[in-house]
């Protein structure tokens, strides 16, 4: 059940979206399709705000986080991350026109519903800049600790959207004055419920508001005091209005103050919406020309020069260049470029970048495609260690301000390595940049794969033709020895049917044999029969013997009377009833079935030990039936009791042979998985094993032809395993044998 649970939709994909924004944010270094994967998440589903995700995958995803990042408190700032311009996307047809903190916390249980299954949230207004939130866990969910922290970083947030303005809410390592956060109780500590209590600094709209409404009552008292007293005067009733509409005025204007910067925050936040969208629109242009175009490529020199040709008219960069592996070389080889003179790209080329990893130096480029991570460096002298002494001299030669440098990638593998650079235009280069630069690559390393694949294609026709033509000339060859071998396969072929016939027909035979076999069998069990009918009647005989000679006794002693004959007679029919009932078993056990029908198997091994019960008697045989289940199977009940019966006798004479003294056979009838399972275990010594694979052969046995006729336990395994049909196996036991009928039940 707590498996099924975690399995459960609970999560929407707004919240893992605003970890992946944040990620690209801060940690470009995370490999996100990698922690995607691990956490059993698809790129799509995290971007269609209709999907929802599990607590399992949910959790995989902040393992995985937590080791990529190695920063403790990820889920809090995740959650505070949730007021920044990237993010706030998903929030704003809650917050959007309200003005306050306090009133976004009203609706937070209609918002919150939208994001999470696992709990619900109540609010509830403590003053006018602190609330009380209450989190309960729905229908027995479990989060866990980093879900508590990320809410409470996302409390914050609605906090602060209010009290900073957003564009500065990117940069959390410098905000002040975060709102006080208590926690009275938490899930976590054992108690029902997660308590939150949220304050934070009233504004000076709350004071003037607070005080305007105070001023009304008091100077209205404070004047009709003065009347009272006759003090009254209309310079203190002046007074008091113009203080008064002092205080409702500095109030108003606070008040439309807040109404300003909440319209000011709104407009700064869809500004940022409508610039990420321009940015995402002309990226998805951007990968739509580059495969449109590039999927038209089989030569890989042509697909470079067109990417640099499209990367000029679309990018704003204002140069840049693609260098791929040369697996002669072992070196990075400039292959296509744009925006770079003579002078520039002789410097490029001059780099040699070896790709060995041991080699001599650091190089970006080469790291870049070694450890397939993008760079970003806007300040070329802060980073002269990871740009390499090489790089960075020809960056400066080429008067380079700012760098970007993407790993090429194909089906997991580095193939090169793609850079931008800007030269006359100031602007730093962002993550946004490295996420392009990235998508371009990545649709790089695709094209490059489907050239080697068209050219791989070309060259396997180009074979394919060539082996044609000489197949050709072979298969020209080969159609005068078909023709010769026409004649020799119709012959073959009738040879084939007549063999084939004359198998069908070995095949009737064999089946009229076994019928014979197992008629044979039922004969041969027809002579231990009349020997256990013997048994079975001789008791009955005489003591219906007693009861006639013990009649003319009693009647020379003048003791038979009517009570004594009566009783006489009721003896006589019972012992003549039983010696019936022996008749009618003798008599089905011999009558053949007709069709299949369901029988009990305990009543079928019952009726088949009274058969035998008083001749096993006879020879000190005990017989226990132990009947753990009442089963029911379907088939030939009389075949069934005929294929016990052959294992009993097959016991008996090994107790007979081996002269064993104490002679017990045990019959365990017992429910095994879907099967009815009947056990036959005999303590006479058990099978040799170098004969237990040919007991079941017909014919087989080791009594001797005048004694045995070794189609008993093969009659029985026909029976099981082909009328049936079941499973008929043995083996060795502690003292002797076990023989094992399962039959599918029902």
């Amino acid at each position: 059940m707590e498996a099924f649970q975690r399995d459960k939709p609970l999560y929407n994909s707004r919240i893992i979206n605003s970890f992946i924004l944040l990620i690209k944010h801060k940690y470009s270094h995370v490999d996100i399709a990698e922690l995607l994967e691990y956490a059993g998440m698809k790129e799509y589903e995290v971007a269609d705000q209709a999907h929802w995700f599990s607590q399992t995958q949910v959790d995989r995803f902040y393992e995985k986080l937590l080791q990529m990042t190695g920063n403790p408190r990820i889920a809090r700032e995740a959650g505070r991350y949730a007021a920044s311009p990237d993010v706030l996307g998903a929030m704003r047809q809650y917050i959007l026109g309200l003005v306050d903190a306090s009133s976004t916390f009203e609706i937070i249980s209609k918002a919150t519903a939208n994001f999470t299954r696992s709990t619900s949230y109540r609010s509830r207004r403590l003053a006018s800049n602190s609330v009380e939130i209450t989190v309960t866990p729905v229908d027995g969910e479990m989060e866990q600790q980093y879900q508590c922290e990320n809410r409470i970083g996302f409390f914050e947030a609605i906090v602060l959207m209010f009290n900073h303005k957003l564009t500065d809410l990117q940069y959390f390592p410098e905000i002040r004055h975060l709102p006080t956060i208590q926690q009275p109780e938490c899930v976590f500590r054992g108690d029902p419920v997660c308590r939150y209590v949220v304050t934070w600094e009233k504004s000076a709209y709350t004071y003037l508001k607070k005080l305007r409404n105070t001023l009304v009552p008091t100077l209205a008292l404070l004047n009709i005091a003065l009347a009272v007293a006759g003090m009254a005067s209309g310079y203190a009733l002046l007074g008091s209005l113009v203080l008064l509409l002092l205080v409702a005025l500095a109030a108003e204007t606070s008040e439309k103050r807040a109404v300003k910067d909440s319209l000011s925050s709104t407009k700064d936040s869809i500004d940022n919406l409508l610039e990420l969208i321009d940015l995402n629109y002309n990226t998805a242009m951007l990968t739509n020309e580059i495969g449109q175009r590039l999927g038209n490529f089989t030569r890989i020199e042509e697909m470079l020069v067109d990417v640099a040709d499209i990367m000029q008219r679309r990018l704003e960069y204002d140069r840049g260049a693609i260098f791929l592996a040369d697996g002669n070389s072992g070196r990075l080889e400039l292959r296509a470029s744009y925006g770079y003179g003579a002078r520039e790209l002789e410097c490029l080329n001059g780099l040699s970048l070896h790709l060995d990893k041991n080699g001599a130096g650091r190089d970006v480029y080469v790291a870049c495609f070694n450890e397939k991570r993008p760079f970003l460096i806007n300040d070329l002298e802060r980073e002269q260690e990871t740009l390499g002494r090489r790089t960075l001299a020809c960056a400066v030669k080429n008067g380079t301000r700012s760098f970007i440098c993407c790993p090429i990638t194909s089906e997991g593998m580095s193939i090169g390595v793609l850079t931008a650079e800007n030269v006359r235009s100031k602007r730093p280069l962002v993550e946004r940049d490295v996420s392009l630069m990235m998508g371009t690559a990545s649709v790089i390393g695709i094209s490059y794969r489907n050239c080697e694949l068209i050219g791989a294609l070309e060259q396997a026709k180009e074979d394919l033709e060539a082996r044609v033509v000489e197949r050709t000339a072979d298969l020209e060859l080969s159609r005068k020895k078909v023709e010769l071998q026409h004649e020799e396969l119709s012959r073959t072929l009738f040879e084939l049917e007549e063999e084939t016939a004359q198998r069908l027909k070995a095949l009737e035979e064999l089946g009229e044999k076994e019928r014979m076999l197992l008629q044979q069998s039922r004969l041969a069990a027809l002579g231990e029969m009349i020997s256990n009918i013997a048994h079975q009647w001789r008791q009955p005989l005489n003591e219906l013997g007693l009861i006639v000679q013990e009649m003319p006794v009693m009647y020379d002693h003048g003791s038979f009377t009517r009570d004594y004959l009566n009783d006489s007679v009721a003896r006589f029919m019972k012992v003549l009833n039983h010696t019936s009932r022996t008749i009618d078993d003798f008599r089905n056990f011999f009558r053949p079935d007709k069709a299949t029908a369901p029988f009990k198997v305990v009543e079928v091994v019952g009726r088949t030990l009274s058969l035998v019960q008083d001749s096993f008697r006879h020879l000190q045989i005990d017989v226990a039936l132990n009947a753990v289940d009442d089963l029911v199977v379907t088939g030939h009940q009389n075949e069934f009791s005929q294929a016990i019966l052959n294992i009993l006798f097959n016991a008996r004479d090994a107790f007979l042979d081996r002269k064993v003294e104490r002679r017990i056979i045990t019959i365990t009838v017992k429910k095994e998985g879907g099967y009815a399972a009947v056990r036959i275990r005999d303590n006479a010594g058990g099978v040799p094993e170098e004969i237990m694979d040919r007991i079941f052969d017909p014919y087989f046995t080791t009594r001797g032809p005048e004694q045995g006729t070794g189609i008993g336990l093969y009659m029985s395994k026909v029976i099981i395993e082909k009328n049936i049909p079941g499973r008929l196996t043995v083996h060795n036991v502690d003292r002797g044998a076990e023989f094992t009928i399962e039959v599918p039940i029902g």
